[in-house]
């Protein structure tokens, strides 16, 4: 997949048109490949094209339980956020990495922070023993100081962890 390596750190045009090449279950290797890459540009790239493919429910060929665990020393952001959004579809595959998510809940950026919430209380929807400690974090986040922390907060709410 060729566009991951051309990819300039913005423009996904080149990702999209991908996506049908990535959607092919013998591209699952080269893509985990990418996605633990060490080249931040096309960590992003991979995992961007895992969130699309995941989003247009064509992901089943690819080891999410594996990619997730790229969170665990996943050091740029976007990567970071990528894998964080696509949890919401496969929680189940995403158990194993709380302790990377709980690390991700103390990011700078608000928006990882935010996402790690998300993971966080759809992770114990599947682990009920994290559950009132999601329905605390909730709770608490409704009165975070970001708006996109409270307003993720009031979606998580309704969810009931």
């Amino acid at each position: 997949m060729n566009a991951l390596n051309r990819f300039d750190g913005k423009t996904t045009t080149e990702l999209k048109e991908a996506l049908p090449l990535a959607a092919e279950p013998d591209q699952a290797v080269t893509l985990m490949h990418a996605c633990w890459s060490e080249e931040p540009r096309l960590a992003v790239a991979a995992t961007w094209v895992v969130k699309a493919l995941v989003e247009e429910g064509k992901g089943a060929h690819l080891d999410l339980a594996a990619l997730f665990a790229v969170l665990e020393s996943a050091d740029h952001w976007e990567v970071q956020l990528h894998l964080l959004q696509v949890v919401q579809y496969a929680p189940e595959a995403a158990v194993d990495q709380v302790a990377a998510v709980r690390r991700l809940l103390g990011a700078k950026k608000t928006l990882i922070r935010v996402w790690a919430l998300d993971a966080f209380v759809r992770i114990a929807r599947v682990r009920g023993e994290l559950r009132d400690e999601a329905r605390a974090m909730v709770s608490a986040g409704l009165n975070d100081k970001a708006a996109s922390m409270r307003a993720r907060c009031r979606n998580l709410q309704g969810m009931d962890p």
